[in-house]
């Protein structure tokens, strides 16, 4: 067996088919649109003859969009990017659209097995009721502007410690023990943010503009309703969100807040800070590697533990050259995991620095690519797009169930416990602020004609609303403006609530591995091969867990937090 992953041999298409040319591509498109259709049989095959078709662009466009933000300093790989998605995607939306329309206006549709191809009847009949022609340069438009929000925040760099350093770089001293050192730093990462206030502001308010016009001429009254449709949200309403937002603030706040009181005794403080929150309370910062090298070998291990065949899986990737981990001035900020559809895998983006942090979203990527692997379970291409709510549950349980084996990071007891209580922890501190963000974006959209003042002011009645104990006395400039650093809600809109629900499924996950392992893990790994062929919550149900927004569900996840934590003691 090679040591090395290999693309899969393409076949409708020869290796010489190039994606980047546009005549070749229009070609392509022009003969499945004239394909003549006798049967139920010629409608799959047209999809499948499609999808590779979608495949081998979609791969291009990967490409350049990794080599984009592993050197978002370099313009022409922005320009590749731009001209690729201008010149090749932007072009086939509309025959990609007629193609639906073809396969949705066939009598032969009709004839297709109502349990396996139902859902899929529901995702073309999206993309046919919001197809419009006149919003293809409007998203073009939109992307150009998302990618100059990274290149401006990957760019901010800041003087300290006799070095300039990334925003990134500068978060691990908001663990040091010197009071004055994190509150310098906090303070000198806030101001590069608000030097830059006004560009993000008049970014965002450019892709609203654009967003809320597309929302328009697909005849819906806002950009969160057309947003929810386009997404595909068949198993939950907006309102259900608002739900999940108030259980949060039910039983998830009062627990974080819980934490913050133990934190500013233990401390020693009056009054927690913003500064505060993230000092490690022993004064010990974790250190679980030297380099990615490790991290990486490290991780191989544990994923191994788990099931030989995870293990497998990321060795490949990094021997392939599908893993850019370390930290560098240049590169676009976060993190990701990008499908490469040939490849049967994907790949691993990050930001390393070296700490805890670095360890759970590595493990969290893995547990994307392990999805990604699964992809050569089916030639459609709507049944490897899985929506985040289903993507998400794939990485977050993997950082849960990855813990029985961190050892490999930490040799000694008590750095282990400390390492899992602050993952145990963070499932749940991590609600109030995914619940902020998901709620900021409802009011944007639902109140579109709203000024940057009126914009920050209501971010800053949601902070207090889900506040954990923060004093931010003195600090109200800062956190109006917290927002302008969370890139979800100016690249991707509305894709935030899924960490949330996913974390809900994860904990799920997490709480029936620690009665059954075996059990759990089969469930989960039954649940990655079924990629998008079942609705979310079948989905859910199939990794043995409930998709469920009520009090008594998460208060049921908080309370085995709880016990977990106690557990750690």
């Amino acid at each position: 067996m090679s040591d090395k992953l290999t693309k899969y041999p393409r076949r409708f298409y020869s290796e010489s088919f190039d994606p980047s040319i546009k005549e070749q591509v229009v070609a392509e498109f022009e003969r499945l649109l004239d394909m003549e259709i006798n049967s139920a049989d010629d409608l799959i095959e047209l999809l499948k003859q499609y999808s590779e078709l979608s495949f081998i662009t979609a791969d291009e466009m990967a490409h350049r969009y990794i080599a984009m933000s592993c050197h978002a300093d370099q313009p022409e790989k922005e320009e590749a990017f731009n001209t690729f998605y201008s010149e090749i995607v932007s072009n086939t939306r509309k025959p990609s659209f007629e193609l639906m329309k073809k396969f949705y206006d066939s009598p032969y549709r009709h004839e297709l097995d109502k349990d396996k191809y139902d859902l899929l009847n529901k995702i073309i009949a999206v993309d046919i009721e919001l197809f419009r022609e006149e919003n293809t340069p409007l998203s073009q438009q939109e992307r150009e502007i998302a990618n100059k929000y990274g290149a401006l925040s990957g760019s901010l760099t800041a003087e300290y410690d006799g070095k300039e350093q990334t925003m990134r770089q500068l978060s691990i001293y908001l663990k040091k023990t010197d009071r004055k050192v994190r509150e310098e730093v906090w303070q000198l990462v806030q101001g590069k943010y608000l030097e830059k206030s006004a560009e993000f502001d008049e970014l965002f308010d450019a892709m609203k503009a654009l967003r809320i016009q597309m929302a328009k001429n697909c005849g819906f009254d806002n950009y969160r309703d057309y947003t929810h449709r386009a997404k595909g949200r068949f198993s939950y309403t907006p309102e259900d969100l608002y739900q999940f937002h108030e259980s949060v603030e039910k039983h998830v706040v009062p627990f974080c807040k819980e934490l913050n009181e133990e934190r500013k005794a233990k401390l020693g403080l009056d009054v927690l800070r913003p500064w505060d929150t993230s000092v490690d309370l022993d004064g010990k910062i974790l250190k679980p590697f030297e380099d990615t090298e490790e991290l990486t070998e490290k991780s191989i291990r544990i994923l191994s533990k788990i099931k030989p065949e995870f293990g497998k899986q990321l060795e490949l990737m990094r021997n392939t050259g599908f893993l850019d981990l370390d930290n560098r001035k240049g590169k676009a900020p976060g993190g990701y995991n990008y499908p490469l559809s040939e490849w049967g895998a994907s790949f691993i983006f990050m930001n390393s620095v070296g700490v805890q942090d670095d360890v759970s979203t590595l493990l969290h990527e893995a547990g994307h690519a392990l999805h990604a692997s699964k992809m050569n379970n089916t030639p459609i291409s709507f049944y490897r797009d899985t929506p985040s709510e289903v993507a998400e549950l794939a990485s977050m349980s993997m950082e849960l169930i990855s813990m029985d084996f961190w050892n490999e990071f930490y040799s000694d007891e008590e750095d282990l416990k400390k390492a899992k209580r602050e993952q145990l922890e963070g499932t749940l501190t991590f609600l109030p602020w995914c619940m902020v963000v998901d709620a900021f974006q409802h009011w944007i959209y639902l109140n579109p004609d709203h000024t940057p003042e009126e914009r920050a002011k209501f971010f800053l009645e949601l902070s207090e609303r889900f506040d954990s104990g923060t004093d931010w006395s003195g600090l109200t400039e800062n956190r109006k403006n917290l927002w302008k650093r969370q890139l979800h809600i100016f690249e991707t809109p509305f894709y935030y609530i899924e960490y949330g629900i996913s974390q809900l499924g994860a904990l799920s996950i997490y709480r029936n591995y620690r009665q059954d392992p075996k059990k759990a893990v089969d469930q989960y790994e039954n649940f990655l091969s079924l990629l998008y062929t079942k609705p979310v919550n079948e989905l859910y149900e199939a990794a043995g867990i409930r998709f469920d927004f009520s009090a008594d569900y998460i208060k049921s996840l908080v309370d085995f937090v709880r016990e977990e934590l106690e557990a750690l003691k």
